[in-house]
């Protein structure tokens, strides 16, 4: 059987079964698969400290005539949902020369659930991504994620936690950091958390612990083994957040965090330690002003040490501020910055600090048709070796809401690499068209 026609056929069952039934990023790992985040993710779980309600954008709104109902089980509500993808990306490979576009069809079923208890809460869900190429089948990718999350409340205190895993892949562009990998590279992703907040009148007190647990497959390259295994590494991140409502419309913010990443494997290609430990103190406000202006900003010191004497510590000024205007009712315009350390999935860096900047507009043209546009940049200057990365992402959408059970969304997304120095990475442009069925009950 043809190529192409194998996986036509493998999106048509997709789609026939689920009628019978019914976000740019640079090596980090949280963004590195295409599975979206979900509802019922334990980081999802809770809102925002001093949620005021007063504002709420495009994209949060509540649209009850357009939402799922779910089947009603005991004090359980299910959530069946199944998303469609039809792309044309026309750089698969993500490179300068020579670029070759290809069709990819996505099925991702998944399926929610929620507790309906009026205090505390609990959900689960589970999601499974499937990509199949019309020609390129070497590319062919399947994903899933399970979860579980729960929510205990006591008096003016709440504990949440909650348990993740799945299996994914990272993006081509990122693949090709490891080598010449002949199919883009899998991990597993165990996650775990626990937070416990505390609030007393006009001051809220949490502490949160996470471990991160990444473990990267080896696989075959053009040139022999590809040694991604030796980037498998676990986090431990401790978070303590102090916050004081000055007014009902402001509050201060303090945190601290720590952190230890600790990688069990050395490079046959790179034998240094990438192990490191570092902190981050920062101290800022959130606010919501009047009916035009909601936003948080952070500024504070970061300071990362690693084993290995070939990397210098890193240290310097931290900060991320996001800003939400909101000129109509109908429009919101969201601005974000960020300056950060994180994990570079590049051989021979230790990690990389990270710069971004980004702006995006939501729009409301009718109740159910959401237009959407955003511009992003962000600079990334590897740690223990001589590349800098540039990235460049641009982006249009359109969500169309026909039903509560059936919506259709397009998009077209631009990312541009510029990457340079010694070690540089590729550089590449890349176009993608997307148009998506969403189907759910």
């Amino acid at each position: 059987m043809a190529g192409g026609t194998k996986h036509w056929i493998i999106a048509a069952l997709a789609l026939g079964s689920s009628l019978g039934s019914a976000s740019l990023a640079h090596a980090q790992e949280s963004q590195g698969g295409p599975i979206s985040s979900n509802p019922a993710d334990t980081n999802a779980l809770d809102s925002d400290t001093f949620d005021r309600g007063r504002n709420i954008g495009v994209q949060d709104r509540p649209r009850p005539d357009y939402q799922a109902v779910g089947i009603l089980a005991g004090g359980f509500t299910i959530y069946p949902k199944v998303v469609m993808t039809a792309d044309y990306d026309d750089n698969i490979f993500a490179v300068q020369h020579g670029a070759v576009g290809d069709f990819i069809f996505d099925a991702v079923p998944e399926i929610d659930v929620q507790s309906n208890w009026s205090r505390n809460a609990l959900s689960a869900y589970a999601r499974l991504d499937q990509d199949a190429y019309a020609h390129y089948s070497s590319q062919d990718t399947t994903q899933y994620e399970f979860g579980v999350a729960g929510k205990l409340q006591f008096g003016e205190s709440a504990m949440t936690g909650g348990l993740d895993y799945g299996r994914s892949a990272l993006p081509q562009y990122l693949s090709n950091d490891f080598g010449s990998p002949l199919k883009p590279i899998q991990y597993d992703v165990t996650k775990l958390n626990d937070e416990l907040s505390t609030q007393f009148t006009r001051i809220r007190l949490a502490l949160k612990v996470e471990d991160q647990d990444y473990q990267y497959q080896n696989t075959a390259g053009s040139g022999g083994t590809v040694f991604a295994a030796s980037e498998s590494h676990n986090d431990v991140i401790v978070t303590g957040t102090a916050e004081f409502a000055l007014t009902p419309d402001a509050a201060l913010q303090f945190q601290a965090q720590g952190n230890h990443r600790g990688y069990g494997e050395v490079s046959p290609t790179v034998p240094l330690v990438l192990t490191s430990s570092g902190y981050q103190i920062t101290a800022g406000a959130n606010f919501d002003l009047t009916h035009l202006i909601r936003g948080e900003f952070q500024i504070g010191y970061l300071s990362q040490t690693y084993v290995s004497g070939a990397f210098k510590p890193v240290e310097g000024i931290s900060g991320k501020a996001q800003l939400q205007w909101f000129p109509t009712q109908l429009t919101t315009v969201t601005f974000l910055a960020s300056r950060d350390v994180g994990d570079a999935q590049v051989v021979g860096s230790a990690g990389y600090i990270g710069s971004n900047v980004s702006a995006r507009v939501d729009h409301e043209l009718l109740r159910n048709l959401i237009l959407s546009g955003s511009l992003s940049g962000s600079y990334f200057q590897n740690v223990g070796i001589a590349r800098n990365d540039t990235l460049i992402g641009a982006g249009l959408s359109a969500n169309w809401l026909i039903t509560r059970h059936v919506g259709v969304k397009f998009a077209y997304a631009y990312t541009d690499q510029r990457s340079v120095g010694s070690a540089a990475g590729n550089t590449f442009a890349d176009n993608r068209a997307t148009v998506s069925l969403v189907l759910q009950l």
